[in-house]
């Protein structure tokens, strides 16, 4: 698995998967990101923003980005709105992540075949999410203090729930999956359709899988970001 991730061309939304050191989200990030929305200011940054300035250079030589990201701008004393406060959180992520993994991912296609339950019925709310949805949107939105981002587009997994999840998708025996089990699937025309699809959502679990078993053992915590 490499960084960033290029989603299927079923699926037309980027999936990222951030893997976060727990101690320092829970001691550092989080607080001072809930600080700063509670205050309206990003003084209760400035100091993270600072200690990050390396691994901003860093991210931004790898992915050879050109324009100030705005951790350097807040270390330096940036005045504080609610839009760039969002922009600043989904930039720490990104700097702050342990690992970006590249997963392709089949949410309807898992969803059909690990949530039965749930065909045809509209997307759930987090708090009725099926474990494999967990493991895709997160269990919990992200919150910092009462400031919830992007509540419709991200969510995360603490540590109880990574080592959870992980046990879950280790349990799931992809062989038992058969092209059949697709059939009612709209979005699949054909067998050719279903048998190619099948074949698609065993290989990339695969994946998932692994993310999650490596951060359990690591003890990290993961957020997913549908951009």
């Amino acid at each position: 698995m490499t960084v960033l991730t290029a989603e299927a061309t079923t699926q037309p939304m980027s999936r990222y998967f951030y893997v976060l050191d727990y101690a320092v989200f829970h001691a550092r990030t989080r607080p001072a990101l809930a600080a700063a929305r509670q205050a309206r200011s990003f003084s209760p940054c400035q100091s993270l923003c600072a200690d990050l300035l390396p691994a901003m250079r860093g991210f931004r030589e790898r992915f050879h980005l050109d324009e100030e990201m705005l951790i350097a701008q807040v270390a330096r004393g940036l005045s504080f709105d609610r839009d760039r406060w969002r922009l600043l959180v989904g930039e720490m992520l990104l700097v702050s992540a342990v690992e970006i993994p590249e997963i392709e991912t089949a949410p309807e296609t898992w969803t059909w075949l690990l949530a039965p339950e749930q065909r045809g019925s509209s997307p759930p709310a987090r708090a009725d999410f099926a474990p494999i949805q967990q493991a895709l949107f997160g269990s919990r939105d992200l919150t910092f203090g009462l400031a919830v981002y992007r509540p419709d587009h991200a969510g995360w997994n603490d540590d109880g729930d990574v080592r959870r999840l992980a046990s879950y998708l280790a349990s799931v025996d992809v062989q038992q999956w058969t092209a059949n089990d697709l059939a009612g699937l709209e979005s699949l025309a054909d067998d050719e359709d279903r048998a190619e699809e099948l074949e698609y959502a065993r290989e990339w679990l695969a994946d998932l899988v692994d993310l999650y078993h490596l951060a359990a053992e690591r003890g990290n915590i993961i957020v997913c970001e549908v951009l």
